[in-house]
């Protein structure tokens, strides 16, 4: 095989220790002269940094040891940076089997009803960017995005910045170039108002809402006249209940004052005999040695007991 002639990629090559593999320098040199045939939009990525993920897929088909750390930090990216360039070039090679489609991004979002616009999106897109790979996963997640946007379906937008493999300001930059080719050929306007009813519609409507008061047919209902003697009957009935309620209603009021007057008595009275009886006095628990009204009876002194007795 013919040795590579890029300088810059041998020196890369050694400081990832891959200066030997004769391989892997050929691969990855296949690998930058299709890449600069492809634009990639939107992206941060360096010469330097295309070479060593360049090496970096090349020594991953070859199986040659390469440490991840050090490919990135001779790229001059991050590493999540890295990781999505590094996933980027692959697609753009077509390296990559698990390419995201826009069926299978609908499916696993539960949006299939949008799944043709959407590739009527990016199809309208690539006619005006003719130059940009469609099927890089930023662009199928923006046609897919900007389809439930008309259709008005709600998804997660960080699932799809998430799947797009895109920073947020990627993403916000990219969603208005796209709002703006998807509102001019897609965006349907909605009519304002509602279109006049018809001349006819309206005197029809007119003539069943007038009312016809002074038609011959229709005859006047006139109030009925109550005879003087029942309306005095009548008054005078509901005059008599009325007062019977209010002379039952004072008569029990009356009862229930005089029987609330005795009860109050009744306690007074209670309270009076209290104040004058003397307080009960307790029987004694236990019994007494000696009766109160009865002297002790005494016996005749017959001895005399010493203090101090003698001894014998």
């Amino acid at each position: 095989m013919a040795v590579h002639n890029n300088k810059t990629l041998k020196l890369i090559a050694t400081k990832l220790g891959l200066g030997e593999e004769e391989k892997v320098l050929n691969k990855a040199a296949e690998f930058e002269r299709l890449l600069q045939t492809k634009s990639i939009a939107g992206s941060n990525m360096t010469d330097t940094s295309k070479t060593v993920i360049c090496l970096d897929l090349a020594a991953g088909i070859y199986g040659a040891d390469l440490d991840s750390k050090t490919a990135i930090k001779y790229s001059g990216l991050r590493g999540p940076t890295y990781m999505n360039c590094r996933k980027i070039v692959e697609n753009l090679l077509e390296l990559s089997s698990d390419r995201l489609t826009v069926s299978f991004l609908c499916a696993s979002l539960q949006c299939t009803g949008v799944q043709s616009l959407a590739e009527k999106i990016l199809e309208e897109y690539q006619r005006q960017k003719i130059e940009i790979d469609l099927s890089l996963p930023q662009y199928v997640c923006m046609a897919v995005y900007q389809a439930c946007r008309l259709n008005k379906v709600k998804v997660t937008k960080s699932k799809l910045i998430e799947k797009s493999r895109l920073k947020p300001g990627q993403w916000t930059k990219l969603d208005a170039d796209w709002t703006k080719i998807v509102d001019e050929k897609f965006a349907t306007q909605k009519k304002r108002g509602r279109p006049p009813k018809d001349k006819e519609n309206v005197c029809t409507e007119a003539e069943k809402m007038e009312v016809d008061v002074f038609s011959p047919n229709k005859e006047k209902l006139e109030p009925e006249v109550e005879p003087y003697d029942d309306w005095k009957k009548r008054m005078l009935a509901s005059a008599y209940e009325q007062l019977r309620a209010l002379e039952e209603s004072r008569k029990n009021e009356d009862e229930y004052r005089s029987r609330e007057k005795q009860t109050k008595d009744q306690r007074e009275n209670k309270m009076k005999m209290k104040e004058f009886t003397s307080p009960r006095r307790s029987p004694r628990k236990t019994p007494q040695k000696f009766s109160p009204y009865k002297s002790p009876s005494t016996k005749p002194i017959t001895a005399i007991r010493l203090l101090f007795p003698r001894e014998l």
